[in-house]
């Protein structure tokens, strides 16, 4: 996985700027359903072997476990201007903040820094969103992500995905499929792009809602005249990326209205 280091420093130095507490304590830190210091996954660097994984953020505390240099842990939120929560193989505790880096996109690929969301919830399903593989829907399904939870690293990859990972898990989901609750920019997945939401005007009686941006592309749905689809950006100056009922495919902007 290729990582950039010098993302850390930004990402606790916003979150200093927030101001957190005092630190507690504790094996598990409970932030509940506050995303404000959620960073994600993150890489043990600066270490010749590994960094201690302690009971609680004071370099005193007792060490739970030897995290070796190199390793991922996952599930950090920043605590302090000298820790970091994290959990390895299970196991929660506090790290220096020195002995972390962010990870900077997939294996073999390194986004930009615009590119980075932040984190996000899991939204417009019934009760799951794939995480599949590579950013198409044909490709391999790693994994479900029920309703609701939260993927961190998000970054955007294309007009209809983004990356990022779930519970140690890399892979791809519908932009669709994700709402901002933290990090990085609301809108950098989207930019001047963002629609929102649309109404369906212009046709007969319904419009095609496509597999790919292309009038020969096959039809997904035959969207009724009159009903709203959710979560649009275009992508380019004829078709739009849109949700119709949980179905995300493409509809011609002349189809759209506001």
């Amino acid at each position: 996985m290729t990582k950039v280091r010098g993302l850390t420093a930004l990402v606790l130095a916003c979150a200093l700027l927030i101001g957190l507490c005092a630190a507690q304590a504790s094996t598990y830190y409970d932030y509940g359903s506050s995303y404000d210091y959620l960073i994600g996954a993150m890489e043990v660097v600066n270490c010749q072997s590994w960094t201690s994984l302690r009971s609680y953020p004071d370099s005193a505390a007792p060490r739970l476990m030897k995290v070796p240099a190199g390793a991922v842990v996952y599930n950090c939120y920043y605590q302090d201007e000298k820790f970091t929560y994290c959990e390895y193989n299970g196991v929660g505790g506090y790290i220096l903040n020195s002995n972390l880096s962010f990870i900077y996109g997939p294996v073999g690929y390194e986004y930009r820094e615009e590119d980075y969301v932040g984190n996000c919830q899991i939204v417009n399903c019934q009760s799951y969103a794939s995480l599949r593989d590579y950013p198409s829907t044909n490709a391999n399904l790693l994994v479900r992500v029920p309703l609701g939870e939260i993927v961190t690293n998000v970054f955007y990859q294309d007009e209809r995905f983004c990356y990022c990972i779930y519970n140690g898990i890399e892979g791809y989901i519908l932009s669709s499929n994700l709402s901002w609750v933290s990090g990085g920019s609301e809108q950098s997945a989207y930019d001047s792009t963002w629609i929102g939401n649309a109404v369906i005007v212009n046709c007969g009686s319904w419009a095609s809602l496509r597999e790919l941006p292309d009038t020969a592309s096959y039809r997904l749905a035959k969207v009724p005249l009159g009903d709203t689809v959710t979560d649009c950006y275009m992508v380019n100056d004829r078709f739009a990326c849109c949700n119709w009922r949980g179905v995300v495919g493409y509809i011609l902007i002349d189809n759209l209205g506001w």
